[in-house]
This record gives C-alpha cells, structure tokens and sequence, in this order.
C-alpha cells in the first residue's frame, strides 16, 4: 500500500510500479492499494478506473483530494487509507502486507495493526524515518503531537518484519530509537528513477559543453540548504565559465531567485522536468548536487544521488563527513563532500574543478560503476524479490 503509485509523479511511485513487477515476475500475487493519482493538481494526469490494471497488477484507487498546503486533508486522507488497509486486509487475507511512508507514521501503524489482526507478515519501508524528520521540517514540531507519534510508530517498528531502510545511518537510528537489536531490520537502498521515455539526443535549453555546470534536480525546498550554493556562485560571479543550475520547483525557489539576483550569482533556475530530461542533463552535467540539512542523514538518504550515477554524473555532497553516503562517495571516488552551509568550501571546490577537469572525467567511470554494481534495477530488485521469499519461507 502506498499514498501514491503510478502515473502520479512522486519517484517512489515508480520504483513501487517495478517493485511489484519484480514481485509478480517471481511468480507472486500481488495487489496494490492506492488512490487517484493527485500528487501535483497542476499535471494533467487522467483519472483511472477504481479497480485499475497496471502491468497485470490488480490496483484499488481510492478518491482522495490533494494534499499540498493541506495538513488536515493529510490526516483525514490518512486515516481513510489506513481504515482501508485494515478492511481489505480482514476481507483479503493477505500473506504478506508493505508499507512504505505515505503516509507517515499512520500509515505504518494501520499496516502493522491490520498484520496482527490477520496473521500477515508486515514489511515497513521506511523511504524516511518520522516523526523525527517531520520534527526537523517542522510539521511534527509540536513536542505532544511528536510524542505520540514517535510512541505510535515504535509500535508499528517492533512488529516488521522486517522495517527496510535505506542506509546504516537509518538503521542505527531505528536500533537506538525504536528497540535496539530486537528490532529486525533490512537495509536496502533505492535504485535510480525509472524513466517512462527515452533519453533525448537533445535538451529543451541552453547546454554549452564549454561551461563547467553543477546541477541540482529535486524539490527546491527550505531544508536543501541551497542557500549556500548561490552564496557560493556569488563568490564566482566574475567566472562566466562556472554555471549552478537549480532544476525543479519548490517553496524556496522565489526567495533563491532574488538572492541570485542580489548577489549577481550565476544560478540558472530550470522548472520541473520530466525524468528523461533531467536525466540527459544528468549525463552532460560536470557534477551533481546533494545537499542534506544538518543531522538529516541519521533519519533519510537522497535518491537523487543513484540517479546521478547511473548517468556517470560525478557527486558534490554536502553532509556530515561521518555519514555512510560521505564514507561512500569518498571510498569510491566518484565525487566530493563539503561541510554543510559552507559556501566559500562549495566555491573552492568548483573553482579547483573548473580549472582541471581531468578529475571530472575520471570520477564519471566510477560513479558509472557504482550504480551499476550496487543501485541498478537488476540488482536492487533481486533484493526485493529475495526478502519477500525469505518472508514467505519463515510462515511455512
């Protein structure tokens, strides 16, 4: 069960679409529960059936209204997708049910009581660890809302089996948060975007191959720490030959552009793209960008960065140096990792780059090799399909 699945937009979406075909290949009945697809009101996407078929997968859709700006709409969107789990789970009988969180913390708590009613194995993947980054966007702020939620969701974690995570970090997090070792967790880490199109031979703008251009693609939020990179390009604006460019929308874009401006910062704004798009931006890009708030890395893991590597694009991370993904990006050397909110480190860093890129064209094969190796589809699904036969054989 997810809050959003295919054709909606958000990425887990996707991945979720070839989860359940890597399952159904293996020779497993699956069923999806979802709803309308409404995550962005402004794409066009048409309404489906309510008992949908997507690749052979029987999928129910219920109507529920969007949620962006909405936190009561979200809770009451909540709590009829997780009334709806536990009906078809008392009416299905399920062997196995998942639930990733979409939504957070309720979602997981109506997934793990529908398993105990019934007798199901429940499998939580935790894309995100909430409350606790709820607490740090703010929308768990509130010391009793974060309480019950934090006491809600240990109960939802004690009875996965197992809770999937994407990072050691995260699961580090859960053992010291929710049980310790009596917790049985799973780490298994996303794999990159699917894409429905194929690559285009061309981009829609302006993409000099002379420029030396670090890209961001996602949601161009308040918890990026974007600031400090047109901070950065302010500090580079005498170097025409050095471009960012911020690919994406989001609440933090309008206050972004009128610093750009103030600072005469190089920083080229993109919209949102399809996936193909900013893939093949990906490919001709010098760098990604991947920036985490503070403390950030202990509760979620960037998605983006897998996208990044399957298309060659050498890493610019900026997070803690004691993280799993800095440990990563430096061991294999397919990119850099700068210290959070350091503008003047992120401009050094682009400049030394900028001026020999030989360092740009040897970290391309290796970030290449580590998607293919260990985030590519084939690899990552196999997991998928191996934990779920593994859940299969401890109910026999």
């Amino acid at each position: 069960m997810h809050r959003y699945y295919w054709p909606d937009t958000p990425p887990y979406a996707a991945m979720l679409r070839r989860i359940v075909a890597s399952w159904r290949d293996a020779g497993h009945h699956v069923e999806v529960l979802s709803s309308q697809p409404s995550y962005k009101g402004e794409l066009d996407i048409a309404k489906r059936p309510r008992r949908d078929d997507v690749d052979g997968v029987s999928v129910t859709r219920l109507s529920l209204p969007g949620e962006a700006g909405r936190p009561l709409t979200r809770v009451v969107n909540a709590i009829r997708l997780g009334g709806a789990v536990i009906w078809r789970a008392m009416t299905r009988r399920p062997d196995v049910i998942m639930i990733s969180t979409a939504p957070p913390v309720l979602g997981g708590a109506a997934a793990a009581l529908a398993a105990k009613l019934t007798g199901a194995r429940f499998i939580y993947h935790c894309m995100d660890i909430h409350p606790e980054v709820g607490k740090v966007s703010g929308e768990f702020a509130h010391p009793v809302v974060y309480g019950v939620l934090g006491r809600l969701d240990n109960w939802s974690c004690r009875r996965a089996d197992p809770v999937v995570v994407l990072s050691r970090d995260m699961e580090k997090t859960l053992r010291q948060r929710r049980g310790g070792e009596r917790l049985s967790i799973e780490v298994l880490n996303n794999f990159s975007l699917p894409a429905e199109k194929a690559l285009p031979d061309e981009l829609p703008f302006e993409w000099s191959g002379e420029t030396f251009r670090v890209l961001f693609a996602g949601n161009i939020g308040r918890f990026q720490g974007l600031d400090s990179v047109v901070e950065a390009m302010g500090l580079l604006k005498d170097r025409d030959d050095i471009e960012f460019v911020l690919m994406g929308e989001g609440g933090a874009k309008g206050a972004l552009q009128r610093k750009a401006s103030e600072l005469g910062a190089r920083v080229r704004f993109l919209g949102h793209q399809p996936v193909e798009i900013a893939k093949a931006a990906m490919q001709r890009a010098d760098a990604g960008f991947v920036s985490l708030t503070p403390g950030v890395y202990r509760y979620a893991y960037p998605s983006k960065t897998m996208t990044y590597l399957e298309q060659g694009c050498p890493l610019i991370v900026a997070v803690e140096p004691e993280s799993e993904l800095a440990s990563d990006v430096v061991a294999g050397g397919y990119g850099h990792i700068v210290p959070v909110d350091d503008s003047k480190a992120l401009a050094e860093l682009m400049l030394r780059l900028a001026d020999d890129r030989s360092e740009v064209t040897g970290m391309r094969g290796r970030a290449s090799e580590k998607a293919k190796n260990t985030f590519s589809e084939d690899v990552v699904l196999k997991q998928w399909v191996e934990l779920l036969q593994a859940s299969e054989v401890e109910t026999e």
